[in-house]
This record gives C-alpha cells, structure tokens and sequence, in this order.
C-alpha cells in the first residue's frame, strides 16, 4: 500500500488510523535488530513503476544492481535506491526457469520475458 510511506513521512505514524498497523511490526523489527541478514527476498506490487502494460508478467525478477524509489502518489520518498543482489537474482532466475517456472525478468538495459 503506497499510503504506508506516506503516513511515516508525514509523521502519521502514531495516529489512531495507523497506530495498529505500525505497532504491528515490531517483532518483525526486533528480529531485524537482532539477526541483521544479508539480503532480503521483498515480494510486491509493482503498481507499474518499473514494469508498464507491455509487459505484465505474473512473476517478475529484478537483476539489477539498485532500484529507484517509485513516486507513488505523494512525491517521490526521501530515501536511498534499495540495492540489489544481480548475482543472486540471476540465479534465482536461472533456477526457476530450469525448473519450468515462466518467470519476467527486469534489470539494467535489457527486459525479457
């Protein structure tokens, strides 16, 4: 949900609306805290950021190096591009596909599907 970014920019966090959601993730980020992996597998909507009605894969996979922070509605967000791990993306990407699994893939000048 784009709104989610929002809300913690504008400091909405602690608001009767919000307080239930944001309270929610404090195991999550305890866990964080405490086992600080070194990559995570993020799961989401694209919401057409970086993938437009041209291609509209069931399952996508980003390869690249960095990935721009999308505007969602409300400006863009004032954080870091999230980086990636191409060399573990691709083979993730090789796996599934050696394994029949129709996957998109997205990464720096090249779009296949």
């Amino acid at each position: 949900m784009p709104s989610i970014g929002a809300a913690m920019d504008h400091g909405k966090t602690q608001t009767p609306y919000w307080k239930p959601l944001f309270d929610s993730y404090a195991p999550a980020r305890q866990w964080m805290a405490e086992h600080r992996p070194d990559v995570a597998v993020i799961v989401y909507n694209d919401h057409a950021n970086a993938v437009d009605l041209d291609l509209v894969p069931t399952f996508a996979l980003g390869t690249a190096e960095s990935y721009e922070v999308a505007d969602e509605g409300w400006g863009r967000r004032p954080v870091p591009p999230v980086i990636g791990a191409p060399d573990l993306s691709e083979h993730l990407v090789r796996e599934l596909v050696d394994d029949s699994f129709d996957i998109a893939t997205r990464g720096p000048g090249r779009a296949s599907a």
